[in-house]
């Protein structure tokens, strides 16, 4: 690489693509930089994405990217209604939410083509280590290069993050997989709460056709020893409610992933080193969905280059914005989280947390918003603790 670039961006996810099309459209000379020989490839995410209207009750300050409201129907596997809840004692709750499967390998080739028609230079199947503020290349593309402005969007385990002093974060551990031939409500995505099936975490269903459906499980390390594949297979085979739906399919495909489950990392912002998407921890704690945050955050990272470029200290501007926009409601999510820790132990516990709220109170939960009710649920689950104790 002999080119001079004023940006450069690692990792063409949501978030990176992103900023890279920010900021080229700007009139930054940018780089997207990533490590897999396939952009979107392998599919480490089930794609579940609200609609617009969700997305606004989701992050009510959040200015969207047109990208992430007009998605085009190439992208876009399947579309759900409804949002349902299982409790351990399988006694489940529906409420109404919009959303669309977004195809992973599809959405994510779309974003980084539309930053390569902007103008960035995207350098696939390349690895790039920051030394001493150059980004040391390899792979396809070799050499170094010393942007005025990095972004890292190189996901969770992000080496830019490192590079700040960013300590690594827990994360869950997800497995899914892609299953045909069951029988599902195609109109409903799915969420199973459970210790034995899925410890500190949940399991899923998310429709992607009438009979077809990624099916995982997200869990944490320090909530067992079980291992993983082992706890999807259970759930498939075993789950009261789920085999009955999947016990009869066929698994196409099996994907695999981390994601942060702390909430945003300590340091977004660090000389000319940016954060976004799952590198930062932008991920909502109550559901572990990060896309929306992710290219809210790229957006960002990609104004307050091009701006820095052009002689504004906007950089330092980077972590007050993320938090004027979705920092609250993230920060939030993880407060919850902290809140519901003591019943994810116990199946009782979330047995009678998921009971004491209605539909639309577990909905506003699970964007992060405390309901009126939540004090005295609060208070019976510490009950019901203290008599199991």
């Amino acid at each position: 690489m002999r080119e001079e670039f004023q940006v450069a961006v690692v990792g063409a996810g949501p978030a990176g693509s992103t900023a890279a099309e920010v900021a080229a459209l700007a009139g930054a000379k940018v780089v997207l930089i990533d490590r897999k020989s396939e952009i979107g490839t392998p599919i480490q995410c089930g794609g579940f994405l609200p609609e617009v209207n969700e997305l606004k009750g989701l992050m009510p300050r959040a200015r969207l990217p047109l990208t992430l409201m007009e998605i085009p129907d190439r992208c876009v596997s399947h579309r759900t209604s409804l949002q349902r809840i299982y409790p351990p004692s399988g006694r489940c709750k529906e409420f109404p939410v919009a959303a669309r499967i977004v195809d992973r390998r599809a959405f994510d080739r779309h974003l980084a083509a539309r930053a390569a028609r902007a103008g960035a230079r995207v350098l696939p199947a390349t690895r790039a280590r920051l030394d001493s503020g150059r980004l040391i290349l390899s792979g396809r593309f070799s050499g170094s290069i010393l942007p005025q402005v990095i972004v890292g969007a190189d996901g969770p385990l992000s080496g830019i993050s490192r590079s700040m002093g960013n300590p690594q974060s827990e994360m869950g551990i997800c497995l899914e997989y892609e299953m045909a031939d069951i029988e599902i409500d195609a109109t409903a995505a799915e969420m199973y709460f459970s210790t034995r099936y899925a410890p500190g975490g949940y399991a899923w269903i998310i429709p992607t056709a009438k009979d077809m459906a990624f099916v995982g499980v997200g869990v944490r390390s320090s909530y067992g020893k079980s291992k993983v594949t082992d706890l999807l297979d259970s759930f498939v085979k075993e789950h009261p409610q789920a085999s009955e739906k999947l016990g009869g399919g066929e698994v196409m495909a099996v994907m695999r992933g981390l994601v942060p489950a702390s909430g945003s990392v300590g340091t977004l912002q660090k000389g000319n080193l940016l954060l976004a998407g799952d590198a930062a921890g932008h991920v909502m704690a109550t559901s572990g969905g990060g896309i929306p945050l992710a290219m809210v955050a790229g957006r960002i990272a990609g104004e307050v280059a091009s701006e820095h470029l052009k002689g504004r200290p906007a950089l330092q501007e980077y972590p007050s914005r993320i938090r004027d926009e979705f920092g609250e409601e993230l920060e939030r999510s993880v407060r919850i989280k902290k809140m519901v820790e003591v019943a994810m132990h116990s199946d009782r516990l979330m047995d009678a947390l998921l009971g004491a709220l209605g539909p639309q109170q577990i909905k506003a939960v699970m964007r992060a918003q405390i309901p009126a009710a939540w004090p005295k649920v609060r208070d019976l689950a510490e009950e019901t603790s203290a008599k199991d104790s």
